[in-house]
């Protein structure tokens, strides 16, 4: 059976699930009314003052020239049209519109001189796997990045095994070692819960103290994204005072409906090229629809349908190999029988991880 390279399975998972991030720059101004009255300081530039006085129209044109930040139009256009287009996940996309909406704000208040709020970015989302949270990551940061709120929007992601040491001791050196590397940016923690599942744990411990802190000590400069199931991470934010106390915005993921994941199929194909016959789509519909009813998806959404095509592209390539002749356009065209075993194997991976 041939087997699918790296960099083939790389195009063909398109971006579908989903880190969020931000580093607030500068100092932050005194916190003063900043309404009416507000009296720039004196090295506000004129470009601000201008902005200031009643009646002048325009202040989104007018921000986006400001010396003190800039706005790169085109990249948080793409950022949010990227956020749109993704499939299913209508509450996730309200939260997000949400916090963006915020962020512009706030980014117009930093190129004014204005204010600025003490409210955090650091977030928690919820939900299962293959629901588009690292996806949203990203493009949360870019959208950051592009309002000027981030020096770089890069996405640091690690789990248990990348913050906790060998040793007692080694574990704040190597949190704060993860913290450097996402300066200026977004650290991703997924399944951030299995920190605290076990009460005994000292490590875990120590590391949710370390995060504790750094959370405080670099709020200006790191934006912390804690992911993984919803029950879990109430009781992740619950098992320390310092964590309930960070973070105060959680954004629900929820799972894809047999319809969503068809769709998600269908994207997945249309990115890499593949054309699908009527009869390979019809199996399909039915497939998803009797696993979704069977309440087997909620654990892998859509990398469940990632697993399910590369099972699909294997079965293909058995096919093509037994044709003594095959044409070009063939290649790329997916039959009925591709699918034959696929609902077998998929039950079978999700016994597995039972």
């Amino acid at each position: 059976m041939t087997s699918l390279s790296n960099d083939f399975k790389r195009k063909i998972i398109a971006p579908i699930e989903a880190l969020f991030q931000e580093a607030l720059e500068g100092a932050n101004p005194p916190i003063v009314a900043g309404g009416r009255n507000y009296q720039p300081p004196p090295a506000f530039d004129a470009v601000g003052a201008d902005l200031l006085e009643a009646g002048s129209p325009d202040l989104e044109s007018q921000a986006v020239q400001s010396k003190n930040g800039q706005v790169n139009e085109i990249a948080l256009e793409e950022a949010l049209y990227a956020i749109n287009g993704l499939i299913g996940l209508q509450s996730a996309k309200r939260s997000i519109r949400r916090l963006a909406d915020f962020a512009q704000i706030e980014s117009q208040r930093r190129r004014l001189k204005l204010p600025q709020s003490r409210v955090s970015f650091h977030c928690v989302f919820s939900g299962s796997p293959g629901t588009g949270k690292t996806s949203f990551a990203r493009l949360l940061g870019k959208i950051l990045k592009a309002l000027g709120l981030l020096e770089s929007g890069h996405t640091v992601e690690v789990d248990k095994s990348g913050l906790v040491g060998e040793f007692l001791g080694q574990t704040p050196i190597k949190v704060e070692r993860v913290f450097d590397d996402a300066d200026g940016g977004v650290l991703f923690i997924d399944e951030a819960y299995s920190l605290s599942h076990d009460k005994e744990d000292l490590y875990g411990r120590e590391a949710i103290d370390t995060i504790v802190k750094l959370m405080e000590d670099r709020r200006d400069s790191v934006v912390v994204i804690v992911a993984g199931y919803s029950q879990e991470m109430r009781n992740f934010i619950a098992s320390n005072p310092g964590l309930r106390s960070r973070f105060n915005r959680t954004i629900r993921f929820d799972d894809f409906d047999e319809i969503e994941l068809l769709a998600i199929q269908k994207q997945m194909l249309r990115s890499c090229g593949f054309d699908a016959s009527d009869g390979f789509m019809l199996r399909s519909e039915l497939l998803w629809q009797k696993l979704y009813r069977e309440r087997l998806t909620g654990d892998a959404n859509a990398r469940m349908v990632r697993s399910a095509l590369e099972i699909v592209l294997e079965n293909q390539a058995g096919r093509l190999m037994r044709m003594p002749k095959k044409e070009r356009h063939e290649l790329c065209e997916l039959e009925p029988e591709d699918l034959d075993g696929v609902e077998s194997q998929l039950r079978e991976s999700q016994h597995d991880r039972a």
